[in-house]
């Protein structure tokens, strides 16, 4: 993933797919859940190499 794209990665209605197809809020919909619950969500990711999301959450 381009540096770029990881930018916007958590924005609401972005995507990197063509027009019609997704709506862009997947990850932003991920993200809101997890922060909600007082979790982190962090992504590594180097170009053409694969992307990894890491998602922490709080012991209740």
């Amino acid at each position: 993933m381009s540096s770029e794209t990881l930018e916007h990665l958590f924005e609401p209605f972005f995507t990197t797919k063509e027009k019609g197809v997704g709506t862009g809020l997947g990850l932003f919909i991920c993200y809101g859940i997890v922060e909600k619950h007082g979790g982190t969500m962090d992504v590594a990711s180097g170009l053409n190499a694969g992307t990894q999301f890491k998602i922490c959450l709080p012991v209740s």
